[in-house]
């Protein structure tokens, strides 16, 4: 393999996971009905179906029974959860003439649960498009903290008019997030010709969608989603049967298919991957700092999530929503300091090139020099450091575990989980540091039989790393301002 090539692999293993910090942590399967009247549409009737997990979880937070004939159920669930999306806009998004639509407020809302205790909204936004015209609506959350499931077979009319309405479905390129690796189904609506009348099929105007095969990245994370929603289906039942036997086989169930959440949680996007590939791109290391970091990130931002909702459930009495608000105010500080320390890494690589680069303290042709020995030995302080301030965010998914296991009075079970989904997590990320490690090692393997390339190759990867971080930092910033 040509020595451009191994470098090229070494950039593009930095370049990989650097695409986000959320995971889906509640799915929600989600079903449209457009109501049609005399003038065009008058609104968006939705129904959402929850997955168990987070319906325990959210019927612990607000203290309500798994009964929704209770007193004021719905009522309750409207105020405490439902209310709060309006800031998301119901997480549905509608354009119209290359303009997006300004959501109105839902109404009609009621909370309900199915046979198997899942949580049902269903609610309408009255949103009105007149007719004849075309329109376009995806409902996703673009956090990705919900991993939304259009039931494309279940989109339906209401159409009390003599109008005929029409759609097709089609994936909103425009509207990819998460680095494009999540690509939203849009409905594109035409309504406006009598019935019986034939009305084209809506397409956008002057577009013409491309198939386009995702990439193997994309197919990688769209398994790992699909595990962790069937992994959670497999984890739900289990709850009753600790409570009932604390120990009993139940137990131990919970914390392998834990662990192994953890494994598939942390393959998709985030928990630390691209900064653990930049940093060990940017500075030497080896395999115990790779497993030292790889770890150290992923206990940290589970035990935050512990300690917020501790904080959240004890001390605020405030649930899941004081959660959410900690989370929100530790963001922004945990990728400004990351921001910064990107920069610094920066830096001190060019003021190293200045001083004679990588060579230095090293002999040409040396495969591992002995400034990288000598920094590898004292960098574990600096790795624990890097780890803290990279996994202080909280993890969503842990406190949405951890938040079921209170709901279900299991709380020792709940933080057992959480110790095995670290572990799990912890792996997993670690197999990305010594991918990072070895990438870095093979180049300047390479590159060392010529001075100035090893000292180009040993600039460049640890400028460029350095400043992956940097960016991850600063993008994740101003996505959480």
């Amino acid at each position: 393999m040509s020595k451009m090539r191994i470098l090229f692999l070494a950039l593009a293993l930095a370049a990989i996971p650097l695409v986000a910090a959320a995971h889906p942590h509640v799915f929600i399967d989600a079903e449209v009905t457009f109501e049609v009247d005399e003038n065009g549409v008058r609104g968006v009737r939705q129904h959402w179906l929850f997955d168990e997990m987070f319906t325990r979880a959210l019927l612990g937070d607000l203290d309500l029974p798994l009964d929704d004939s209770a007193p004021q159920w719905s009522e309750k669930i409207k105020s405490g959860a439902f209310d709060y999306l309006k800031n998301s806009d119901y997480f549905t998004a509608a354009f119209s003439g290359g303009e997006r639509l300004d959501m109105p407020e839902a109404t009609e809302f009621e909370a309900s649960l199915r046979d198997d205790n899942r949580l049902i909204y269903d609610f309408f936004i009255p949103l009105r498009v007149p007719a004849p015209g075309m329109f376009r609506l995806a409902v996703y959350d673009k956090e990705y903290y919900a991993d939304i499931l259009l039931k494309e077979d279940a989109i339906a009319y209401a159409n009390t008019s003599d109008l005929a309405a029409k759609h097709t479905i089609r994936d909103e390129q425009d509207l990819a997030y998460w680095a494009g690796f999540n690509i939203p189904r849009g409905i594109h609506v035409q309504v406006g010709s009598p019935s019986g009348v034939s009305i084209p099929t809506p397409v956008p105007p002057g577009s013409v969608q491309k198939k386009v095969e995702p990439s193997f990245f994309s197919k990688v994370v769209l398994q790992a989603r699909a595990w962790q929603k069937a992994l959670k289906e497999k984890i739900t039942p289990l709850g009753s049967d600790i409570r009932d036997n604390p120990l009993g086989p139940a137990f131990w169930t919970f914390l392998a298919l834990s662990f192994l959440y953890g494994v598939v949680h942390a393959v998709g996007p985030g928990h630390g991957k691209s900064v653990v590939c930049s940093y060990f791109l940017a500075r030497p290391g080896d395999l115990w700092l790779g497993a030292l970091m790889g770890n150290a990130i992923t206990f940290v931002h589970v035990g935050s999530a512990i300690a917020v909702v501790a904080a959240a459930y004890l001390i605020l009495g405030a649930g899941m929503g004081g959660f959410h608000e900690a989370a929100k105010i530790m963001q922004p500080a945990s990728y400004g300091l990351l921001m910064l320390m990107g920069v610094f890494l920066a830096v001190k690589a060019v003021l190293e090139l200045r001083r004679g680069g990588i060579l230095r303290e090293a002999e040409a042709g040396a495969a591992c020099t002995p400034g990288d020995v000598a920094e590898t030995r004292k960098g574990k302080s600096h790795v624990l450091l890097v780890s803290f301030v990279t996994g202080l965010i909280p993890c969503p998914g842990a406190a949405v575990v951890l938040a079921f296991a209170v709901g279900l009075n299991i709380l020792w079970s709940g933080l057992a989980a959480m110790f095995a989904m670290a572990v799990g997590m912890g792996l997993t990320t670690t197999l990305f540091a010594w991918a990072a490690v070895g990438a870095r090692g093979a180049t300047l393997r390479m590159a060392g039989h010529n001075r100035t390339i090893l000292n180009w190759s040993h600039a460049l990867l640890t400028t460029l790393g350095a400043l992956f971080i940097a960016a991850f930092g600063a993008g994740m910033l101003a996505a959480s301002l």
